[in-house]
């Protein structure tokens, strides 16, 4: 299905809209856990980390975000600088 299909089926209250939007959001989880599982395993998770955040926060200079600051320090706790 397509975003535009995804948005009329969940605007028009169907049902199917929120299955297949479950099924999107466990596919992506187990994507991202399949990838934080081999990093650990391969011994560059802190790179796998800061790629992450990188694609999800690309900073204001690019037209995105920065890296909120709560991320920041709970990063820094585990010993991640971002």
């Amino acid at each position: 299905y397509s975003r535009a299909r995804l948005h009329f089926l969940l605007k028009a209250g169907n049902p199917l809209a929120a299955q297949l939007m479950t099924n999107h959001n466990v596919a992506y989880m187990m994507s991202l856990t399949r990838g934080m599982r081999k990093a650990i395993m391969e011994d560059r998770y802190p790179e796998y980390v800061k790629s992450f955040v990188g694609d999800q926060f690309r900073g204001r200079d690019a037209g995105g975000e920065d890296v909120p600051t709560w991320v920041r320090e709970a990063l820094a706790s585990a010993g991640i600088d971002v």
